[in-house]
């Protein structure tokens, strides 16, 4: 009996034929019957049934039935049926339209599919144009219909004759997600932020090892392929393009391959090209939280409170990696009580996160100081809270096979710097992550800018930590009459702030005119919480 077995990357292994590539340690194998073989060694030539290990059957992902079926499904356009549906998450609901459309893995060999989750916005106007917003969502590893499900309505208010389209990036919310779970061990942040733990890499090896995809194939130029298979799919001739943080990436990589089918768009706290992602994490977030200390400074009534934010954060910080705090408090998820080890780690964590808006940097002052008068708990808190939605959020394993396929291997040496908020070694670190991940690195063009003359509206936050003003200006020089304006005072992502919304409709609705933004003078420096009152006026 001849047993035949297909790999994650479409390589084909019979009991009575051996193989003429090279396969990878510990490649998965699913076979005919629903069984699923392990393959243990691996070499460049022979590899017989004998080299392999019988594995508890999982269920297959979709195979095509045959091959003239394989032939007559590349050969027509995919029609998507969209049945009515509610999106969003947490408490948010959005009615909406919903379909799937089933796409290969790796369309080189078709065998092994997967299926992405979209949904249609209807737009509010009986006069609907022709061309849909298409919205991409960051990360990487964020679901489109969860992040934009609570504000696509802010968008549609000033763009109301147009479809809003949303497609679960491949990884990600229910278009096949990529995801390992925290065991209690990795829960550690000690132990996840040290290079030289084994609990991290333990972990790191046994998630990559349950990954039932090609991983390979789970990067930002195969996402951009999916969607161009979803646009001819629902025949849409043209569609505009929003993309925010990562999703600026995606939205610049569908500029350079599939220029055509864009009539417009806005990239919102951008990553331009060649920027390898976190590489300049520690020196953006430091430069937002000085701002935010300088700002105090300038405020009477703050900096008689707090006096120097920035000198009391860093010998916070150092003291908690001298001597880390021992609290026993409120999980914010589970509401049970929880003891932690309260490091710089954690702090940290808050500290960024309250970086991404102007409401939460108002708030740091006052975090720095309770945290360095020994109050560690409203720090610690927020740091639980955004641990755990983090966590909930992205799919931490499309995050590793798009970084390590595209900014890793971009990497040069860490920078020397006075102070470090992720550690001398986050570098060593982040590339010892992606050395388990084993991804393959994008060509160099991947990495150039692009040329375009698409109409093109640049937004920017005065104080992103994350993707300041001049990733921006480097990602326009070579975009033909691309716009781009900077949000006083705003931090990550401000097409929703403000009068935004406004401007980001007059553009799309007619992109070569000339945009009103008087109203961006309404935007203002921090205000600041001088206890936990709220903000003074």
């Amino acid at each position: 009996m001849e047993l035949r077995c297909v790999s994650r990357y479409g390589a084909v292994l019979d009991r009575q034929m051996g193989m003429s590539e090279s396969i990878p340690h510990k490649t998965s194998f699913e076979c005919v019957g629903g069984s699923r073989l392990l393959l243990v060694y691996g070499n460049f030539g022979s590899v017989t049934v004998e080299s392999f290990v019988v594995k508890k059957a999982i269920p297959p992902m979709k195979k095509t039935i045959s091959v003239l079926t394989l032939l007559v499904s590349a050969a027509s356009v995919q029609a998507i049926e969209m049945k009515p549906c509610y999106i969003g998450k947490n408490g948010v609901s959005q009615k909406a339209e919903c379909g799937t459309l089933t796409v290969p893995v790796n369309r080189e060999a078709p065998e092994v599919t997967i299926d992405l989750h979209v949904a249609r916005i209807e737009a509010l106007s009986d006069k609907k144009a022709e061309d849909p917003l298409l919205m991409l969502a960051g990360g990487p590893g964020q679901s489109a219909l969860d992040a934009f499900a609570g504000s696509a309505r802010v968008y549609q208010s000033h763009l109301r004759d147009r479809d809003i389209i949303l497609v679960d990036q491949r990884g990600t919310g229910a278009s096949h997600p990529l995801r390992c779970e925290l065991d209690e061990e990795n829960e550690n942040m000690e132990a996840l932020m040290d290079p030289d733990s084994d609990a991290w890499k333990d972990w790191l090896q046994n998630c990559k090892d349950s990954m039932d995809v090609d991983t390979r194939y789970f990067t930002t130029t195969e996402a951009i392929k999916d969607l161009e298979a979803v646009r001819e799919a629902l025949g849409i001739k043209q569609w505009n393009v929003y993309g925010g943080s990562y999703g600026t990436r995606k939205a610049i990589t569908y500029m350079k391959m599939f220029p055509e089918a864009l009539r417009s768009v806005v990239l919102d706290s951008v990553v331009n090209q060649e920027e390898p992602l976190a590489s300049k994490h520690d020196a953006n977030i430091q430069r937002t939280l000085k701002a935010v200390s300088d700002q105090c400074k300038e405020d009477t009534a703050c900096y008689r409170a707090f006096g120097d934010v920035e000198s009391k954060m860093w010998a916070l910080l150092a003291r908690l990696k001298e001597t880390p705090a021992e609290l026993n408090i409120n999980n914010p998820m589970t509401g049970e009580k929880e003891s932690i080890t309260f490091d710089e780690n954690y702090a940290v964590m808050a500290l960024r996160m309250f970086a991404y808006s102007p409401e939460t940097m108002g708030l740091i002052p006052l975090m720095v100081s309770k945290a360095d008068e020994g109050h560690y708990e409203t720090l610690a808190y927020q740091a639980l809270m955004i641990g755990a939605s983090l966590e909930e959020g992205l799919n931490n394993a499309l995050e590793l096979s798009v970084i390590c396929a595209e900014d890793i291997p971009f990497f040069g040496e860490q920078p020397e710097m006075d102070h470090y908020l992720f550690g001398e070694r986050f570098f060593e670190l982040t590339k010892a992550r992606c050395d388990i991940w084993d991804s393959v690195p994008v060509d160099d063009s991947f990495k150039q800018e692009v040329v375009s003359d698409i109409p093109t509206l640049l937004l920017s936050g005065e104080l992103d930590p994350v993707t300041p003003p001049q990733f921006a200006d480097l990602a326009m020089k070579e975009i033909t009459g691309a716009k781009h304006f900077v949000a006083k005072g705003q931090g990550h992502i401000v097409a929703t702030r403000g009068c935004m919304p406004k401007i980001f409709g007059a553009f799309v609705r007619d992109p070569k005119a000339e945009l009103d933004t008087a109203c961006m003078d309404n935007f203002q420096t921090l205000s600041f919480f001088i206890n936990m009152n709220g903000p003074q006026e």
